[in-house]
């Protein structure tokens, strides 16, 4: 008995600890991502505008409105309510998620495909938790093809469905073993080297995206509307733009 209740306790002083430490990570991350911002903005005075079209500099500026992002994420999840669902054009949303991760993409030319519509098709939730959940999963897929050869291609679609607008990444990477399907989207489920993952971003993508009403899923391979070439699919939706928080 003695013995399962130090375990009770140990567990609730994980959880105590955890809600106590997240918020003071991000407290302390901010302060070190606005001096860079700062830095970049007094470089951008001190080279001129011919800096601003240089690659290096935009992929810069992108990945640090990247991580200001993430830590509006990441506070909102801490903060249940504090967020605010709104109605957006998916398109555009994932384009620039892609962009994100433009260095890794342009590597695979042909072999990479987005399609993501004309801008019309419309859902209801949060820019920022698409881009979260975009940059994650094809940042994964991304891994897969790496170990797949120099043929394996990855596809990102923005789709209409009858629940609303729906993304669909395919690649045609290593896949992922039957044991871990089952636990996917579980804390710490990986199957990457520590170094290469930490198993917490599909985690935290579908908790933000349901956070807005959006939800993140495995495409099972009898699904009719999977790329038949796909070894792994997965499908991101957001809520139609009618639908209203309760």
């Amino acid at each position: 008995m003695a013995s399962s209740g130090s375990g009770r306790s140990s567990g609730w002083e994980g959880v105590l600890e955890a809600r106590l430490l997240a918020p003071a990570l991000l407290h302390e991350l901010r302060q070190p991502l606005t001096g860079a911002e700062a830095a970049a903005a007094l470089l951008e005075r001190i080279l001129g505008p011919a800096v601003l079209e240089r690659e290096e500099w935009i992929l810069l500026r992108q990945q640090l409105s990247r991580l200001a992002e993430v830590m509006v994420g990441y506070d909102d999840l801490l903060h249940a309510g504090s967020g605010r669902e709104v109605t957006f054009a998916v398109g555009p949303v994932v384009s620039r998620a892609v962009d994100l991760l433009a260095h890794r993409v342009r590597p695979l030319a042909h072999r990479f495909a987005l399609s993501a519509g004309d801008g019309d098709l419309r859902g209801r939730g949060s820019p920022a938790a698409l881009v979260h959940a975009t940059t994650n999963v094809l940042g994964n897929a991304l891994d897969a093809v790496e170990g797949a050869g120099k043929e394996a291609r990855i596809a990102v679609r923005v789709l209409s469905s009858a629940e609303g607008a729906e993304v669909r990444i395919s690649d045609e990477g290593v896949g992922i073993p039957e044991e871990v399907r089952a636990r996917l989207f579980e804390p710490r489920v990986t199957t990457k080297p520590p170094e290469r993952g930490s198993g917490l971003g599909l985690h935290l993508s579908r908790q933000l995206l349901a956070r807005f009403g959006g939800e993140l899923s495995l495409v099972p391979p009898c699904d009719p509307g999977r790329l038949p070439w796909a070894v792994t699919e997965f499908s991101i939706r957001m809520a139609p733009p009618e639908a209203r928080a309760p």
